[in-house]
Formats: C-alpha cells, structure tokens, sequence
C-alpha cells in the first residue's frame, strides 16, 4: 500500500527493551528530548502533543507508565546538543500538597542523540509480569502487532538482544482474483482503504492449494487498521470493521487495510489508548462506507468462484508481469488537504512517495499518465474507481491509441456519475430518449427506461444544460467544447482502422479535456 505523508523508513534507528523482575528499561536513539519539553511536556497531563505524524496525543501513555509500573524512575535523554536527566520518585512526588514539579539537571552532551528510561522499585504484580516467559511472548507478539508497520520499514525494537519479528496483514499481488484500493481525504486524514486476498491464501481450486496451510491462517483474515502506521485493528471481523451480518466462510481469504494519516494525530479514528477504533470519528465513518462496499465485492466473487468450482474449473496464478510500469506517482496527502495549487505551472515532486519534500498539483504537461496521481476519489466506486485507477497507470506517451480509447470510457462513466450525484440523471435520461426520438428510433417503455446516454447524448446534454456546473461553468464549458471538436478523433481511435494518433496530440487532447474530467470525477 503506498504512503505518502507518513516517512517511508525508519532504518537507523533502535529501541530496545530490557524486561525482568526488578526493572524495566527503555532506549533509543530517536532524537532525544529538548530541556524546553522536558520541563513543560513530560509528566504533564492533559498537555496536546507538538509532534506532527505522531502516535500520541496527550502524553497520557508514558505519564502511566512511569507512575504504574515503578515507584522510581530515572529518565535520561540526550539532543546531541543538551543533554537532561530528571528522577520521579512517586510516593515523595504524590506526598507534595504545593509542588508538584519534578527538577531536570542539566548536564554535558555525549553528542549522541537518544533517551534512557529506568523504572525499578515494582510493585509485585508487575514484577511477577515481567519475569514471565510466557507474558513477555505475548508482549512481544503485541509489540509486532501494533507496531509491525514501523518494523517493516526499517525500525528495529529488541527485547533483551533479540529483534522484534513485524507481524503484519499482506495482500496478494498475484491473485486471480484482484482487489482494489480507494485513496480519498476526509477533513484533515488521508484514508487509503484496500482489499484482496491474503498473501499466502490459496482458495480450492488454484494449481497450489495447500488445505493444511489455508488452515493455519484462519485467525488472520478481516480488517487491519492502521493510524500513522500503528495498528489499531488486526484481522478484525467484528461490527466495528463493518460485519454487520457477521463474517462467514466465503470471506475466507479476505485481507483488508484501512490506513489513515494525518499531521494532527487528535484527528485520527482511535481511542486514548490507540487499543481500538473511534466509531464516532468522521474519516472512519467515510471509510466504512467503503470496507463494507468491498467486502461485499468479495463476497460476490467468492459465490462466482465456488460455482466454478463446483463444475471443476481450475484456476491458476496469473503470469508474471513481463512489461512493469512504475507503480502510480500519488501526491502526498498534504497536498489533497490543502486542495488544488494556484500556481498555474507547478511542478511534482518526483520523490513524492518518498516524503521529500513539500510538493503541490501538477501541471498537465508535467506527467505522462493518462490521469494525474492526485485526482480525489471520494466519489469514485466500482467501474469508475477501476477505471481511475487504470487511467493513473497507462502511460499516454507510449500507448496513445489505448489511452485515448480509456479517455473515452472514463469520461462516459465520470460524466453519468456526476449527473446522478447531481441529482440530474433522470434529466439525462430523458434528454437521450429524446434525442433517439428525433431520429425516428423506435423506443419501447422498457427501453425508454433503461436508456444510458451515448458520449453524443452525454456531451449534448452537459453543453445544453449549463446549470449542472454551478460558478465554475465557463472554463469548464472551454474545455468541454474542445472535448466536442476531438470528439472525431476520439471516435476514430474506437472504429477507424486507419486513424492515425501521434503522441503530442493524444497529450494535447487530454490536457485541453482534463479540467472537465477532473471535475466530474471529484466534485
């Protein structure tokens, strides 16, 4: 699944935990703790964490750790450019009616950056816990649960000296069945939803079904969903990811990751203690939409593939893709927050996926896929995300007379969406009908019903009934009408087997076409 806010790797960096029966010690080397946050931050309740992309929002974790697990703690923690050390004694603190601070001294920089937590003096339950082979198995499996997305990406966590193994949610990539992927914002998150099968799922009737292995990965199936790159849910099956009806056997194989990203880490769907969702949070609740839609896509084909089965159809894994393009170029979300650039000529980023640097809207001139990576799909479903989703990835310059056939396809599709989201398709239908009429077509009711527009009928109706565009009418209608004038050439592509089409002028017809196109697709 493609990050873009978020930084795509942690190498570099170690945290590591020493667990016994008489203490619990935490390093690092991330960055350290400046004296300015130590003195106004740490130990300070209530106070909204600074830190952008964050994993926390109050402090409220580290706060009762440190009073909870030990009644001395000794927190040492180095910039690189100051170096601070503070000790908590708690039933000296918790005895003090008028003062509760607790001093920091401050002391010469080693030059290394990092932070050293020691708690000691456990009370005996904790201390039970800690000496517990069996409690800290689980431990470390919650640790590669919840923070396997970082572990994968380069973080290394050690309990005693032996690394954290990430325990994460893959999707198949070679599947004969494909899912798909929605990325939208909702107020200040991105939300990245994606579905398929499991990666090492393989259902009755592929060449490599293992029934013993199929097995073994039961628990594994569901939703997982993840805030700045902590799980919050893994494999979850419950009403929470959208089960209503319960999860059954024809979602065997189901992998689902539900991402969301923000700066502000207030604004993401998770509870206080990031152990669960916040059904009430907005994003979530635009994102269920979506989760609920595609695992009712799955369950549809799962009904599909058990009938072939049934008949003794065999299904093998697709083959290798020979001809790999470059995986689709998507704007961080930073820039789907702020909305589209003024700046006529902006430029990408090409490090976008990377988390370069800040970047903005490209120009038309500046990408060679047929769609820029940055449109919105908070409207798009089905057929029209499918076709979004191709349309970023065909490259114009190399393919004109595919892309130009997807123009096509995607501008029918967008277009009738739009005028159905706009409460005009009933007008659209109408005005098809009519049109047939003038040409002495013979309709019955049924097909007076049922009647979907053709891109004559579709362009006709859209430069007649200017209402549907609202302020924006006037550069949009420029860009429909040149829309009209290649509406020749676009039809030459489909049926004239002798219509030439150039890569300069298949990149001009979709620059003039683009405005209009983005437009139906996300507004």
């Amino acid at each position: 699944m493609p990050k873009h806010l978020l930084p795509s790797s942690y190498e570099g960096y170690i945290i590591s935990l020493t667990l016994n029966g008489t203490q619990l010690r935490i390093t690092d080397n991330c960055g350290g703790i400046s004296k300015d946050h130590l003195a106004t931050m740490v130990l300070r309740f209530g106070e909204t964490s600074e830190h952008e992309l964050g994993i926390g929002v109050f402090g409220v974790g580290l706060n009762r750790a440190l009073f909870k697990l030990g009644a001395r703690s000794v927190l040492k923690t180095d910039t690189g450019a100051e170096r601070s050390e503070l000790t908590l004694d708690v039933p000296q603190y918790l005895a003090k009616k008028d003062n509760w601070k607790v001093p920091a001294r401050s002391l010469p920089t080693t030059g290394k950056a990092g932070t050293e937590i020691e708690i000691t003096n456990l009370p005996t339950s904790i201390s039970r816990d800690f000496a517990d082979h069996d409690w800290i198995a689980e431990t470390i499996e919650e640790i590669a649960t919840r923070y396997g997305q970082f572990i994968t990406k380069g973080l290394i966590i050690k309990v005693g000296e032996k690394p954290v193994v990430p325990h994460i949610m893959v999707i198949r990539q070679n599947s004969p069945f494909p899912g798909e992927y929605k990325v939208f914002r909702a107020g200040d998150v991105a939300v990245h939803v994606e579905y398929g099968q499991l990666k090492d799922h393989r259902f009755t009737n592929e060449e490599l079904y293992d029934k013993t292995r199929n097995a073994a990965l039961t628990d594994e199936f569901g939703w997982t969903v993840v805030c700045n790159d902590r799980v919050i849910l893994l494999a979850d099956r419950s009403f929470k990811t959208g089960w209503d009806t319960g999860f059954h056997t024809e979602f065997y194989g189901f992998a689902g990751i539900a991402s969301f990203e923000a700066k502000d880490p207030a604004n993401l769907p998770w509870n206080t203690t990031k152990t669960d969702v916040n059904l009430n949070n907005p994003a979530y609740q635009a994102a269920l939409v979506d989760m609920r839609r595609f695992a009712t896509k799955w369950r549809a084909m799962a009904e599909r593939r058990k009938k072939a089965s049934a008949k003794g159809e065999k299904i093998s894994e697709p083959p290798p893709d020979l001809n790999p393009r470059a995986p689709v170029s998507r704007l961080r979300p930073e820039t789907l927050l702020k909305g589209p650039a003024t700046t006529p000529k902006a430029q990408p980023d090409p490090n976008a996926v990377r988390g370069a640097s800040p970047v903005v809207k490209p120009d038309h001139h500046q990408y060679r896929e047929l769609l820029p990576g940055d449109i919105i799909e908070n409207h798009c479903f089905d057929k029209l995300l499918a076709l979004v989703h191709e349309a970023q990835r065909v490259d114009l310059y190399r393919d004109p007379y595919s892309s130009l056939a997807l123009l096509r396809m995607l501008f029918e599709s967008a277009g009738v969406e739009f005028c159905r989201r706009n409460g005009k398709a009933d007008e659209l239908r109408d005005f098809a009908v009519a049109e047939r009429l003038k040409k002495g077509l013979t309709l019955t009711d049924k097909d007076k019903r049922e009647a979907y527009p053709s891109m004559d009928e579709l362009l006709s109706f859209l430069l007649h009934d200017a209402s549907v565009w609202g302020a924006t009418k006037s550069p949009l209608k420029h860009s429909l009408d040149k829309l009209k004038g290649h509406q020749k050439l676009l039809n030459g592509v489909l049926h004239n087997p002798f219509q030439q089409m150039p890569e300069h002028l298949a990149k001009s017809i979709r620059d003039e076409v683009m405005p209009i196109l983005r437009h139906m697709i996300e507004k």
